[in-house]
């Protein structure tokens, strides 16, 4: 499955177990480590790029793939896929949304405050495993074709 943004700014090539992120000349591989929903290319969609720090894969991969996903239960989800980059410490993890709408929902939601309710807390990611300063996300509408 090919995703483009409505811009042409992105293109992301998805495969079951792997990945490629093409922005302008620069191409990003990666694998596949958590796959839910369909994948297509209509909606919007985001691109958490969460860095890891140097050692710290192996508690952020055990962390992440075991938490509670309420993702499912939110009106206008569509798929998730958490991606490891093969040459980099970003992991990628892209949801697709109905809508950009649905998304801010989800940012709003009760399920989105209790994902993230250890964010910035002792127990956390963002302490020793993420470094929240060099993370970052992308947001655009899909090509819808």
């Amino acid at each position: 499955m090919i995703l483009k943004d409505a811009e042409g700014k992105y293109q992301i090539i998805l495969e079951e177990e792997k990945a490629a992120v093409q922005h302008g000349s620069e191409e990003t591989h990666y694998t596949v480590i958590e796959s839910s929903g369909a994948v297509e290319n209509k909606g919007y969609c985001v691109l958490n790029n969460i860095y890891v720090n140097d050692g710290m894969e192996s508690p952020f991969e055990a962390r992440f793939l075991n938490r509670q996903s309420n993702l499912s239960t939110v009106d206008g989800f569509k798929a998730i896929r958490v991606m490891k980059a093969s040459s980099s410490p970003y992991y990628v993890i892209l949801t697709l949304w109905e809508d950009e709408e649905a998304f801010h929902g989800w940012q709003e939601s009760k399920q989105y405050g209790e994902t993230h309710r250890k964010r910035g807390t002792q127990s956390g990611l963002d302490r020793e495993v993420v470094d929240r300063e060099q993370s970052f996300n992308v947001r655009f509408q899909l090509e819808d074709i």
